[in-house]
């Protein structure tokens, strides 16, 4: 088994052991370069103070002689120093007594030497002679300095200096690598090598050998703790082993009572599904049935005074035809028999109408209710239709619901779901809602917010506690245990909002703040989900 050559450890001791050299190297290497260069920089000023002192005194004398030729040759003297670019004597009206000068080096590191040093240097020294009346000024001794002589020789150091650096980490990493090699990797390679051999089936047969000269160190206290844990991984398979045919024979037991488990599992959940589909169809035609009763008695009242009107009407013609065939009719009378005709026919028309108009609303909801096709609707017509449906209930609980609904608002759902949604939350608020509420009062606001329909229930009913949130859409819970209430009418709600309308509800509620349903809907159901159920959303505050 080889391991890749950046991973190993080798390699990461060869790095840091020449990061290590080369950082401290350049740590010394940099003090060190850095004592040169404020030492090269000093360097001209000390050279030049000794040049000028052996100039100065001939210098002077040569001035007050005034001898050219004598200051040309002691000019070219100091020419001789690598370092003067220039030097001349300045008299002190300004005029060049005697000037030397020669072009700047110009080699290749030229800029780094300017950089660190600059390009020249300039010194000037005062000349002057002692009389018993004083000192006099005769002139000055000015003097340029190349300082690349300094630098050259400060930027030669300064390799020689890195080079060493580079070739001690250079050695050093060399040197610690061939130790690492013979004291660890090889020998501990050895060992990896033998541990690859181990037969995993059988590792009591193998044992590793320790290496020549690595019995006391670390490596030998490695060999000897590995062949102490393959003997007691020997041990452990042995049981392993043992453990696994219990566990086979476990499985196989469990198999075949899981098997029986599912079997029964599956009809009993076939059972429930089947008991729950019958419960939400009685809860259905229950409430089907007291719509029946109560549009029914609705309708009484209409169909009571059209069948009393039809009486006057038939009593009213009866003397008519009988003043006409007794010639004793008059103009008076005959206008106050059709005045009554008229009235009668007019109550009659408007009270058949109503009636007509309760049975079209009930009829429809009716079909709602037990019809689940999806197709286009308008929500208003659906929502006006089952609030007309429902006004003997309402009436009788001094309800007149609210309703608000933007005008043309279509839905491509389940009206049929929907309508027997909305029913069941306002019966759910006559039944539960409003005992003891002087004036009790029911909201319904539909509103369209882009592909989504959102309706809110709302009542200013007593209210849910809020320890009872969390239990309101469990089936076959109720407040009315023995007063009619089945429990199931909040579970067929929450159960159609999101397994067949696929939207999402949510119930807020405070004791004495009345209750509130937010339904959120889809506007258009997608074809592949009309009539398959969905997974169920809710969500339930306080």
């Amino acid at each position: 088994m080889k391991v890749a050559v950046q991973r190993s450890l080798s390699f990461k001791l060869i790095s840091a052991a020449l990061l290590s050299a080369l950082a401290l190297g350049l740590l010394i290497s940099a003090l060190q370069i850095s004592s040169d260069y404020f030492k090269a920089r000093q360097q001209p000023d000390e050279e030049m103070a000794i040049l000028i002192s052996l100039l100065k005194e001939p210098a002077t004398a040569i001035v007050f002689s005034l001898d050219p030729g004598t200051a040309h040759e002691l000019l070219n003297g100091a020419l001789r120093h690598p370092a003067v670019a220039k030097i001349r004597i300045v008299l002190t009206d300004g005029s060049v007594f005697a000037e030397r000068e020669r072009p700047l080096a110009d080699p290749e590191g030229r800029s780094t030497s300017d950089l660190l040093f600059g390009v020249t240097r300039d010194y000037a020294w005062d000349l002057s002679t002692r009389f018993p009346e004083g000192k006099e000024l005769l002139g000055k001794l000015e003097l340029t300095v190349d300082t690349y002589h300094y630098g050259a020789v400060f930027m030669g150091r300064m390799r020689v200096t890195l080079l060493g650096t580079l070739i001690y980490a250079l050695l050093l990493s060399a040197i610690t690598l061939v130790l690492f090699y013979l004291l660890v990797a090889r020998p501990l390679g050895s060992v990896i090598d033998s541990i690859v051999k181990v037969d995993v089936d059988s590792p009591e047969k193998a044992r590793l050998s320790e290496p020549l000269g690595h019995t006391d160190d670390e490596i030998g206290l490695l060999v000897q703790v590995t062949n102490a844990h393959l003997q007691t991984i020997d041990s452990s398979l042995r049981h392993v082993r043992e453990a696994e045919e219990k566990l086979k024979r476990y499985s196989d037991s469990l198999e075949f009572t899981v098997a029986e488990r599912t079997h029964a599992l599956s009809e009993s959940l076939a059972q429930l599904q089947a008991t729950q589909n019958h419960l939400i169809e009685s809860e259905k035609l229950a409430a089907l049935g007291g719509l029946v009763a109560g549009v029914s008695h609705e309708v009484n009242t209409p169909l009571g005074i059209a069948v009393t009107a039809s009486s006057v009407l038939r009593d009213t013609v009866a003397d008519l035809k009988a003043g006409f065939e007794a010639r004793t009719l008059t103009s008076e009378r005959f206008s106050e028999l059709l005045q009554v005709i008229e009235d009668g026919n007019s109550m009659l028309v408007k009270n058949l109408e109503r009636a007509a108009h309760l049975i079209r609303d009930f009829k429809r909801t009716a079909v709602d209710q037990v019809s689940e096709a999806c197709c286009e609707f308008d929500v208003r017509q659906v929502m006006d239709s089952l609030i007309a449906s429902l006004h003997p209930e309402t009436a009788k609980g001094g309800v007149n619901p609210c309703f608000e609904c933007p005008e043309g608002l279509a839905m491509r759902s389940l009206p049929g779901v929907l309508t027997q949604v909305m029913s069941n939350l306002v019966l759910n608020s006559l039944r539960h809602g409003f005992t003891g509420i002087r004036h009790p009062e029911i909201h319904i606001t539909v509103v369209e917010q882009g592909d989504r329909v959102i309706i809110e229930y709302r009542d200013n009913g007593v209210g849910v506690p809020k320890e009872l949130h969390e239990r309101i859409f469990e089936p076959f819970f109720t407040t009315k245990r023995g007063q009619g209430g089945s429990g199931l009418g909040l579970n067929i709600v929450y159960n159609l909002v999101t397994r067949k309308l696929l939207g999402r509800l949510e119930f807020q509620s405070a004791p004495g703040a009345g209750v509130s349903f937010l339904l959120d809907l889809p506007r258009r159901l997608p074809v592949e989900s009309e009539g398959s159920e969905a997974m169920p959303a809710i969500g339930v505050s306080s």
